[in-house]
């Protein structure tokens, strides 16, 4: 009888095994019918009762050298994005590269023992490095991958007497086909990281590849007196607005007078005054680099709002006559 319980237990357990194997295959059949037709032929089917995947792959680990390389990288295009600097340092480099080609082409001559006229970028940076260049390791190292035209990780010192032309005369047509195919551009949306939570905030357009003018606005009636402090200068961007300039006047001269407008010239006719709501570009001044921005000279006056003060209506000009 024992013998016999036992057989009904056994008969229990493999009539339970069967139907969970039973169940599995059913699971089975049901992932290859649910199945993208590409996995059963490429043979990466997984079972969706499953509950084990494929283990990533292990990531590659980088040199130390290799790591400095790639940080070294990322600093030079974080260095490309902030267009004004990147302007100044083009135009720094390329004059010293003009003063300086001399000395560093009779140098570098020593450093290639090959005779071709080219060197690795750790050749040039020890040289440029020893004869006190006015770069950080960041700037050379952008320096050389655009002295590098083709990629190859090689510099033509020969050709140092150049400069950076090539490179200035790219960034004036990139310029030429920014302001050409200029349309209105959407800001970002940023949200800062406060504790208290998340606050919006919108950036404003920044120009990305900007013009300098050098502008001095000169007030009309006392435009003979060369030191007068109402005469102003700043250094301003093309796309400026001529409201923008009077803005800035009221915040230098403390003027309230809301009747403020910039002339071209001294004459203060109407067909000289400039409209607040262009920019200085489109009144007919492009500017240029920043080292070496356009020279402009404007005018501006303003009247007195009052008309029953004895004061302020008094001849503070000594009876100088407007022409």
């Amino acid at each position: 009888m024992k013998k016999k319980s036992g057989s009904k237990k056994k008969g229990k357990k493999s009539a339970k095994g069967k139907k969970k194997s039973s169940k599995d295959a059913e699971d089975n059949v049901d992932g290859i019918e649910n199945a993208d037709p590409s996995t059963l032929i490429s043979g990466d089917l997984t079972s969706t009762g499953s509950k084990k995947g494929k283990k990533k792959g292990k990531k590659k680990k980088l040199s130390k050298s290799e790591k400095a390389n790639e940080k070294l990288e990322k600093q030079v295009e974080k260095l490309k994005e902030d267009v004004v600097h990147y302007d100044r340092f083009i135009n720094r480099m390329h004059q010293w590269l003009l003063d300086n080609a001399d000395t560093a082409v009779e140098m570098f001559r020593h450093i290639d023992s090959d005779g071709e006229g080219l060197l690795s970028f750790d050749e040039f940076k020890s040289g440029m490095f020893d004869m006190n260049a006015p770069v950080t390791k960041i700037e050379l190292h952008l320096l050389c991958k655009l002295l590098d035209d083709e990629d190859s990780g090689e510099i033509d010192f020969t050709e140092l007497e150049n400069g950076l032309q090539n490179i200035k005369q790219s960034r004036e047509l990139d310029r030429q086909i920014a302001r050409n195919d200029r349309q209105l551009i959407l800001t970002e949306r940023k949200f800062p990281p406060y504790p208290s939570g998340k606050m919006s905030r919108v950036e404003p357009w920044i120009e990305p590849l900007p013009r300098y003018i050098l502008l001095e606005l000169r007030l009309v009636t006392f435009d003979m007196y060369k030191d007068y402090p109402g005469h102003l200068e700043f250094l301003v961007h093309s796309h400026v607005p001529v409201c923008g300039l009077i803005q800035m006047i009221i915040a230098e001269t403390d003027i309230s007078s809301s009747k403020l407008a910039v002339f071209r010239d001294r004459s203060r006719s109407p067909e000289s005054v400039l409209s607040p709501d262009m920019t200085l570009e489109e009144c007919g001044f492009p500017g240029d680099s920043y080292h070496s921005p356009e020279e402009v000279i404007l005018f501006y006056d303003y009247t007195v709002e009052f008309t029953d003060c004895p004061i302020l209506m008094c001849d503070h000009y000594f009876g100088q006559k407007v022409n």
